[in-house]
């Protein structure tokens, strides 16, 4: 799960959302708390999810710094995902609710999930959200609509749901790589530029610095932060070699499941929803720091814990 994040405006803590982990199971059976691989799940299989929220409306007006003459609005929101391979090809709104008032008693979250909208890998981000505009002169309050004040992302592996290997493989660059630019780099990506229609698995590969020793344990033991950054990485190298070519912008809507443009068209769609390839590049023309943060920020892989 994945919690921490750094924003220019006040957030909400843990304590004041009160939320502990989603429950996972059968429709109709007793859950059990969620990690991050489900086994024996297969595509006949339906889902059940369940949370609880004990949210402090009080205390989370005066964590934002929202005084009395503010008509606070939150928005708890969430949005699962789906798909093979380690990201979700796509999220979707499940479950929204506004809350304007101190709650009576916690509130409850069941989220069936049919498994034909289901594949190899099950991402659930639950969010709260400032649901309307608040008119304020402190730069600390968050102000606008949408801004989010907490999050939490979890990543669940579907036993035998697909492919859910990046294809990646650790080695000694010393060795490998021995007199070659990237011989220190932490990981380096090999891929064929300009080859979209390519297969993924069979034209792509991650290589991670076995001589750094500190980040290549913290990779073979999934940590999420560490995946983040460097599979975000990944995400902008390949995003933008697509990008800069106009000639592959037609190409690739069209590309197969399993290849290389299949694979950054779902990364697109998911930083950048309802942006065309071509408005996407004009991002990254111009605002390179956005268009890098917002891949970065779909690589979240939740906490390996």
């Amino acid at each position: 799960m994945s919690r921490s994040y750094a924003l220019p405006f006040l957030t909400l803590p843990d304590d004041v959302v009160g939320f502990d982990q989603w429950l996972i199971g059968d429709p109709g059976d007793p859950l059990f708390p969620i990690s991050m691989q489900l086994d024996a799940w297969d595509y006949a299989r339906d889902l059940q999810l369940d949370a609880q929220l004990d949210l402090d409306f009080d205390a989370a007006a005066k964590a934002l710094g929202a005084t009395e003459g503010v008509d606070l609005k939150l928005a708890i929101v969430v949005n699962i995902g789906t798909g093979s391979g380690r990201f979700s090809r796509r999220l979707e709104p499940v479950f929204e609710i506004v809350i304007e008032a101190p709650l009576t008693e916690p509130l409850t979250i069941n989220l069936p999930i049919d498994s034909r909208d289901l594949s190899g890998r099950l991402m659930v981000r639950l969010e709260i959200l400032l649901a309307e505009n608040i008119a304020s002169d402190n730069l600390l309050i968050p102000r606008v609509a949408g801004s989010r004040l907490w999050s939490d992302t979890t990543n669940v592996h579907l036993e035998d749901g697909g492919d859910a290997r990046f294809p990646m493989e650790v080695l000694s660059f010393k060795q490998t790589f021995h007199g070659q630019r990237q011989v220190d780099a932490p990981w380096y990506l090999h891929m064929r530029p300009g080859s979209p229609e390519a297969d993924f698995t069979g034209s792509v590969r991650l290589y991670v610095n076995a001589d750094h020793e500190i980040f290549a344990e913290r990779v073979s033991k999934g940590d999420s932060s560490t995946l983040q950054a460097m599979l975000g990485d990944v995400m902008i190298q390949m995003c933008r070699a697509a990008l800069e070519d106009e000639e592959t912008w037609d190409i690739l809507k069209d590309c197969e499941e399993g290849s290389v443009g299949c694979q950054i068209t779902s990364w697109l769609e998911l930083a950048f929803p309802g942006m065309s390839a071509e408005d996407v590049h004009g991002l990254m023309t111009t605002t390179p720091g956005a268009f890098h943060a917002a891949l970065i920020s779909i690589a979240d892989m939740g906490d390996a814990e």
